[in-house]
């Protein structure tokens, strides 16, 4: 199973330009477990996946993670991390 942690925060404005890139991957593979998590009321959750700064996007397969990306990516980045 592939998962999608998208780590954000409603203050952060890089943050809210992936919004809707992330939300458009999410809808168009619905095999992909997608989960959008703020910091600030995760802060456990960030901390325990070393998230220091945001926006992140980690890609895991089984558990394991894939791919860690820091900012903003093109949508293409995101699509080749999850095949």
């Amino acid at each position: 199973m592939t998962t999608i942690k998208h780590y954000t925060a409603t203050w952060c404005g890089p943050c809210k330009a992936l919004k809707p890139i992330m939300q458009e991957i999410a809808s168009q593979n619905p095999s992909v477990n997608y989960q959008m998590i703020d910091v600030d009321q995760n802060q456990a959750d960030a901390q325990a996946n070393g998230v220091r700064s945001i926006p992140v996007v980690i890609v895991q397969k089984n558990g394991v993670e894939t791919s860690r990306f820091v900012g903003i990516q093109p949508k293409a980045v995101y699509e080749q991390a999850i095949k």
